[in-house]
């Protein structure tokens, strides 16, 4: 019965699947950017792909995107620690992800992912050969699940977890997760919440180990490194701003945030706000300004700011790379997507002891829950709700340190996990 759910798959799901990408590639240019890099991806990565030097080393990694490199990204450097002849094979289905990492330590070798078909992921398993597989998270393919388990390649699923809402739970999918998570080695879950979750679609729940998440790793290592960011912590003045940032911010959530932070202008002196767009294209950045305008508050964009002339309403981020850093500066954040689909990273904030507020839209996030959970974040649903929280923030500073401390002691007790993940994988290495 479940062989059948590949069959079906391949014969009526896949082709469907590639004719959306063909028809999506004609309105969307990041569809169309992975649709070319794609084009005779077997051959690329059969002429590209060095001969492995020691016998066996091979590990291949599969993520989504680049913020599922970045957490995959101290397992890498702890398994290089650990065993130096390991070679790393990294695949990106987005090319968000692809573009923005180079082949340099930790990371060997990168591609994209071929397209999920039969013959497509036989040809790719058989040349990468690796000793292990890993999934980052949750860009989980049939075809090279199934591939990786005739061939007998352990496969491990790392940093898992379901969101509440996630289609995997509904009846119409539950049979093909449920084959595809029998196939594999082990599911490396980051919490008991999380573990009970997938025993719903695990069969053998010995597969299931509570071993964390290492996206508290990754933004803990991130925060070390402020030299991104030197130029604006020199900027003459700003830290004696108060400053609040808005991060990876949509258009829904810019609803909310100028109104809010015009009221908190008039009431607050010597406040700006440090704006970070989610994807800060010149359209993106022409229209935030727009908005701002109308709203009679002056704004400057990074790239455009010269030394000791910051002297606007609001910082607008018109770079990419920037934001987890620029948290820093923060005596408050709001975390963006919260108002408008799914929320973005609340620990990059988090880690530098700084209040975290953030609307409605984050169940999404086993990160902002936790934070809400141990009373280390602040819910908001309204306009109002922002001036209020914030006003209360501003003029009581303890009141603003607890909450700061409260969600850096949350970051700080989950890290750990990549070292754990590292020895887990290195048994099949």
């Amino acid at each position: 019965m479940r062989r059948l759910l590949l069959v079906f798959y391949n014969i009526f799901i896949v082709p469907l699947l590639f004719l959306g990408v063909v028809v999506g590639s004609l309105i969307n240019a990041k569809i169309r950017k992975g649709l070319r890099g794609r084009r005779k991806i077997i051959k690329k990565i059969q002429y590209s792909l060095p001969p492995v030097k020691t016998e066996g080393s091979r590990i291949w990694i599969h993520v989504s995107s680049y913020g599922e490199f970045l957490q995959a990204k101290p397992v890498l450097s702890y398994l290089k620690k650990l065993n130096p002849n390991i070679f790393n094979i990294i695949s990106f289905f987005s090319p968000s992800g692809y573009d923005n990492v180079a082949v340099q330590t930790p990371v060997d070798f990168k591609c994209y992912l071929p397209f999920d078909s039969y013959f497509q992921a036989k040809k790719f398993i058989s040349i990468i050969a690796p000793k292990v597989a890993v999934i980052v998270r949750h860009d989980i393919w049939p075809n090279f699940v199934w591939r990786l388990s005739q061939k007998k390649i352990p496969l491990i699923l790392i940093d898992a977890s379901i969101h509440q809402k996630s289609s995997r739970l509904l009846p119409i999918f539950k049979q093909i997760n449920r084959y595809l998570f029998s196939l594999m080695e082990a599911i490396l879950v980051i919490s008991t919440e999380e573990q009970q979750k997938f025993s719903q679609l695990v069969e053998d729940t010995k597969k299931l180990i509570v071993i964390g998440d290492t996206k508290y790793d990754q933004v803990y290592e991130r925060s070390q490194h402020l030299d991104r960011i030197a130029r604006l912590i020199k900027e003459p003045g700003l830290k004696q701003k108060k400053i609040i940032i808005a991060g990876s911010s949509w258009q829904a959530d810019e609803d909310y945030l100028i109104p809010a932070f015009k009221q908190l202008s008039s009431k607050f002196e010597d406040l700006i706000l440090i704006l970070a767009p989610h994807e800060p294209t010149p359209s993106r950045v022409e229209e935030i300004e727009h908005r701002l305008n109308q709203a009679q508050l002056t704004s400057e964009r990074l790239s455009q700011l010269k030394p000791g002339q910051l002297d606007s309403h609001c910082l607008i981020i018109d770079q990419i790379g920037l934001l987890a850093n620029i948290y820093y500066l923060g005596k408050i954040t709001f975390v963006g997507g919260s108002f408008h689909y799914k929320i973005h990273n609340v620990l990059e904030p988090a880690v530098y002891g700084i209040p975290v507020i953030f609307g409605p839209k984050m169940t999404n996030s086993s990160e902002a829950q936790n934070l809400l959970k141990h009373d280390a974040a602040i819910l908001v649903n309204s306009s109002q709700e922002i001036v209020e929280v914030i006003s209360n923030l501003l003029e009581n500073p303890e009141y603003a340190k607890g909450y700061g401390e409260r969600a850096r002691q949350v970051v700080m007790q989950n890290v750990g996990s990549s070292e754990k993940i590292a020895q887990f994988l290195l048994k099949y290495l």
